[in-house]
């Protein structure tokens, strides 16, 4: 490999650091909600996967183990909504 091509390389890596920190910028702006199969809890992430709310419904006061399950359950699907989401914002990266 030449110097020259190296140098092509070094540009390129540049070019697609450059992108991806644009990336990284807008999916902080983005958020995924997460709703528990009962509905009764809802949980909200932005990009970066920080919890930004998490909502429960009164009838869960009281039932510790429902308001776990739930909890969980909202958490999981809002996570699974977020990695959906970076995969479709990073594929476009990829190619």
């Amino acid at each position: 490999m030449s110097v020259l091509d190296k140098l092509k390389d070094l540009n390129e890596l540049r070019k697609h650091g450059k992108e991806l920190k644009a990336l990284q910028g807008q999916l902080a702006k983005e958020q995924a909600v997460g709703t528990s199969s009962d509905g009764m809890v809802v949980v909200v992430l932005d990009g970066n996967q920080n919890v930004i709310s998490v909502r429960i419904d009164d009838a869960l006061i009281g039932n510790k183990a429902q308001l776990e399950k739930s909890v969980k359950d909202a958490l999981f699907r809002a996570l699974d909504a977020l990695k959906k989401m970076m995969a479709s914002k990073f594929s476009s990266f990829l190619k």
